[in-house]
């Protein structure tokens, strides 16, 4: 989803190799991103725009009045069969395809509120019968409506005798009532370098780093380094539920569960009123997107699917900083020397002036145009001039559409000095510029959701799920390390950044952009940096890796379970075997078993438990024939399996296999990880319900040191440990 659709990809490759020779070689060879620019931009014709008209009509944000009634009817279906949730998200579809101040707008509003009703979301069952009545709810309807308003009051234990705005007499911001929570408002000692950071963090510059953070204080494990809300940011929508090739899709994706500009989860949400993509948590939100991006975005709706989310997030960051600050700090890179806008160590300390959270930090990110490929180079290029030349079209009859780039003979005498030319050409180099800037800083959103795997069951499962594309421009000043000494967590636009152990003065701060040491071995991490980041990795756990010369692999010799070296072709290190096998030969087998595994997954979410468990088993003495005993896959089929007894009410039997598959992830990811928290967080939840008392109150409180080292004290899991843990102790005996 970050680039776009393939057809335009497949397109611009091949305009790149029939283009003339002279203007393949001023675009190869061009000085800066404004000439690259000007190239695309003098190749986009009347064709071009076809074609991207085109592949803009295979996906649509479009109000769809025969959708209403299709989401609506489906809604009913779920609310009869008491699916609450699902009825709740088809209803908010059939709502963001309708017009305003139509009957078919209020009476979904009126249905949704029921199921909120159904749900025990009362303040924001109020809210859609509010709205229900603005957009013209029909009289037949009223007296039931009003009805269940009545009974949301008498529920909440609330009068509301002056008619007055009723979430205000609750005592809660109501521009935040559809949220599930806030993130923790962590108040930093100032710092005198950087905003948003701790006093413990101090901006350095040298060559080989370039900017990075170091501690200039003794940092303890669960310290909050950097809290930063995202200068943009943008969720990454699943274009095929978009698609005017298939039917309406009853599916639910992230862009139906959160808000699209504060990524909140939202259980109720508002549609733009133009578009049926958009939906917000609350009125601020949409009001507030529309201020800033969204009143040029909604009508480069479907052409902003089809460009892909880093170009969407490059538009978005220009629309966000102003075409005043755009311009000024484009045209002073073409003229500066140091390419550089954004104070160094040194300018920061002279002048008392703060690196900060804003488009000047943005800006000044390394876009690397030396390191990409030039076909990727023209692909953006070319991308941002179709989308720059549809904005003009958009605007046509207004200046930004009026002139054209190659007419620098209307420039006034400061743009030709910096080679600039009135919006669309600043647009289109800036949006060039933060497009390949966000090859390598691009930060994904990243929240835990709860997985469904088996009905019913009593074990709360969740997942890390990548939801948005955002920019943090403090975050970024973190080098990377593949065993980082700091964790990411999120809450909506918000990072906070903590300790993940104790870090010593002098010591530099660093982050995992995504290859780490438990988690790949260190030639793959190194090809990978090496492909998106463009530099060798040189940190400590690369280091000792190469020097230890270590070849061992996650697959042991089926004839005497010695584990296998080697690269292409493994040997069994057994004197007594030498066993030989290829490399790939075992790769197919592990792939057939990761699929079983998959499909087992998918039994289990249809309730299919006794084959389920059947299969399980099949799939764990294949795995232990030719996996080493740690590796992850067996991890995930013993929390499968913990998954299936547990949904039977055989709480020993799943905290057997529970117990396997959370010493696994300890010894995958290391005794403070999340990943082992969360496991530990379904252990407490087994032997909780299974009464093992002892052992669930020491599991909760090991949990409960991780999560909250990771999210803080307020987070929801955490809040939920504790419940557990005082229940618990109130037990007699403890």
């Amino acid at each position: 989803m970050e680039h776009p659709v393939q057809e335009w990809q497949n397109y611009a490759y091949n305009k790149w190799l029939h283009l003339p020779s002279d203007d393949k070689n001023k675009f190869s060879t061009a000085s800066d991103l404004t000439e690259s620019f000007m190239v695309c931009w003098a190749q986009i014709q009347q064709e071009e725009e076809d074609v991207l008209e085109r592949l803009c009509c295979d996906l649509s944000v479009k109000k769809e009045p025969r959708a209403v009634l299709f989401y609506k009817q489906e809604g009913n279906k779920r609310f009869g069969r008491k699916q609450y949730t699902a009825a709740a998200a088809l209803y908010s579809k059939a709502i963001s395809h309708a017009s305003p101040h139509t009957e078919e707008m209020a009476i979904c509003f009126a249905n949704r509120s029921a199921v909120l009703f159904h749900l025990a979301h009362y303040s924001v069952c109020i809210e859609d019968i509010e709205h229900a009545q603005e957009h013209g709810l029909p009289e037949r309807l009223k007296s039931k409506v009003l009805q269940r308003q009545s009974e949301c009051l008498e529920r909440l234990k609330i009068s509301d005798p002056s008619g007055g705005v009723f979430p205000k007499a609750e005592g809660v911001d109501p521009s935040k009532l559809h949220n599930t929570g806030k993130p923790e408002v962590l108040h930093l000692k100032s710092n005198t370098q950087l905003t948003n950071a701790a006093c413990s963090l101090q901006l350095h510059t040298s060559s080989p780093k370039g900017r990075h953070l170091k501690a200039i204080e003794e940092i303890k494990q669960g310290e909050v380094l950097i809290q930063e809300d995202a200068f943009v940011s943008v969720l990454i929508p699943d274009r095929n539920t978009l698609s005017t090739k298939r039917n309406w899709d009853t599916g639910i994706t992230n862009c139906e569960l959160y808000c699209h500009h504060c990524l909140e989860r939202v259980i109720a949400s508002l549609p733009c009123p133009y578009c049926s993509f958009a939906k917000y948590c609350c009125q601020h939100c949409m009001d507030t997107a529309w201020r800033q991006y969204h009143c040029t975005e909604c009508s480069l709706g479907e052409a902003l699917l089809t460009v892909g989310v880093f170009c969407q997030t490059a538009l978005r960051t220009v629309l966000v900083a102003g075409s005043n600050k755009v311009s000024e700090l484009i045209c002073r890179i073409r003229t500066s020397s140091v390419q550089d806008v954004t104070p160094s160590q040194q300018e920061v300390s002279a002048s008392g002036a703060k690196y900060s959270s804003d488009y000047e930090a943005v800006v000044n990110l390394l876009p690397h145009v030396e390191h990409h490929k030039v076909e990727f180079r023209f692909l953006c290029g070319w991308t941002a001039a179709a989308l720059c030349k549809k904005l003009c079209l958009n605007k046509l009859g207004e200046d930004v559409g009026a002139l054209s780039l190659s007419e620098k003979h209307n420039m006034s005498e400061d743009e030709r000095k910096c080679g600039c030319s009135s919006e669309p050409v600043v647009f289109g180099t800036a949006i060039l510029r933060h497009m390949l800037q966000l090859h390598c800083n691009a930060q994904a959103v990243m929240v835990l959701q709860e997985e469904q795997e088996v009905p019913y069951s009593s074990v709360e499962s969740q997942k890390s799920s990548r939801i948005a594309t955002a920019v943090f421009p403090i975050l970024s000043l973190l080098n990377h390390s593949c065993d980082a000494n700091t964790n990411v967590s999120f809450q909506g636009r918000c990072a906070t950044v903590r300790a993940s152990r104790s870090i010593q003065k002098g010591e530099e701060v660093t982050h995992c952009y995504g290859p780490h040491k438990l988690r790949m071995s260190v030639r793959e991490r190194q090809k990978l940096l090496k492909a998106q980041y463009f530099f060798t990795c040189q940190c400590d756990a690369c280091t000792q890796e190469f020097a230890s010369g270590d070849t061992s692999t996650d697959f042991c010799c089926p004839k005497c379970s010695s584990p296998l070296k080697g690269e292409d072709e493994l040997h069994c290190p057994n004197a007594a075997c030498e066993h030989r096998i290829r490399k790939d030969q075992l790769l197919l087998q592990l792939q057939h078993l990761e699929h079983t595994v998959s499909t087992t997954r998918e039994k289990l979410q249809s309730n299919h438990i006794a084959e389920s468990i059947t299969m399980l088993k099949s799939c764990l003495s294949e795995a232990k024939e030719f996996l080493s005993p740690n590796h992850k896959i067996l991890g995930e089929i013993y929390d499968q399996l913990a998954q299936a007894e547990a949904s039977k009410g055989n709480w020993k039997a799943a905290g057997v296999h529970l117990r396997r598959s959370t010493r696994l992830v300890e010894l995958q990811y290391g005794s403070s990880s999340l990943e082992l928290g969360h496991e530990l967080f379904k252990l407490a939840q087994i032997l909780f319900n299974g009464f093992e008392v002892a052992d669930a109150l020491n599991t909760v409180v090991r949990a409960q040191q991780i999560l909250s080292m990771s999210y803080g004290t307020e987070h929801q899991l955490v809040r939920e440990l504790q419940e557990m843990k005082t229940c618990l102790l109130q037990l007699p005996g403890i």
